[in-house]
């Protein structure tokens, strides 16, 4: 008999609870949004180069993982997953000022409309600098 072993999801969501507890993650389950410090993200996503984790795609699986942790928090259950996520990374100090926002939303693929797919969309608010 094969069972899912939920261990560790269970330590990862102990984690999100001591970041939460710390002041750098702010579930709001019921809004279906979230806020995490830069640094914060960083930390939670593997790899040692901020650049590096947003091109080999993963800061979008924390997010995924944090979009679990608010399911789970919720208590809604699979339900929750289908509605869209905003994951918003704010400045470290204060005022937290937006950086971005990542939004994760379900849908059906034209392809395959039996399954659901994820789609990511990154909100950028930091100033773009000037053409010359």
């Amino acid at each position: 008999m094969n069972k899912n072993n939920l261990q560790p999801w269970l330590d990862y969501f102990a984690l999100l609870r001591t970041y939460e507890e710390n002041g750098y993650l702010e579930i709001y389950p019921e809004k279906h949004e979230a806020f995490i410090t830069q640094p914060a993200i960083h930390a939670l996503t593997p790899g040692d180069d901020p650049q590096q984790q947003l091109l080999s795609g993963a800061i979008p699986e924390t997010v995924f993982g944090i979009r679990t942790y608010a399911a789970w928090r919720s208590q809604q259950g699979s339900d929750y997953l289908d509605r869209p996520f905003a994951l918003n990374v704010v400045k470290d100090e204060k005022p937290h000022d937006r950086l971005y926002t990542i939004v994760l939303d379900r849908c059906r693929p034209l392809l395959r409309p039996w399954r659901k797919a994820d789609t990511i969309e990154v909100i950028d608010y930091r100033p773009r600098p000037a053409k010359k």
